[in-house]
């Protein structure tokens, strides 16, 4: 007797174009980008951050304004860190969704700007 087709394997005959099974586990890549993308965010606003204020101690230490420069430097780091995460998740959200990102739109008219015809 055969047994029902589950979902896995070759019994259901579906392929995802990595030549693995679709199913339940086929989702785990998209995750795994979706996680990419987030711990991606937090690391672009640690390392604004941190450059931001360290960048500010050095100003501080010409200078002699003992913290001044710290905070600042700390605050403009975060503020653009955020801002850096405000545009990937909300303004790209915002563009139609057949429409090309606007680094793709650069790209291309760079290229068209490039051909003489």
């Amino acid at each position: 007797m055969r047994q029902p087709a589950s979902g896995w394997g070759p019994e259901k005959g579906r392929l995802d174009p990595a030549g693995r099974p679709v199913g339940e586990g086929s989702r785990a890549p998209h995750t795994t980008r979706q996680m990419g993308e987030l711990a991606g965010f937090g690391l672009t606003m640690g390392v604004a951050t941190a450059l931001f204020a360290w960048l500010g101690s050095l100003l501080d230490a010409r200078l002699h304004t003992e913290p001044l420069f710290v905070l600042v430097g700390a605050f403009v780091g975060f503020g653009a860190g955020f801002y850096s995460m405000y545009s990937r998740l909300v303004l790209r959200a915002r563009e139609p969704a057949g429409a090309p990102r606007s680094d793709e739109r650069d790209e291309r008219d760079e290229a068209a700007a490039d051909d003489p015809d």
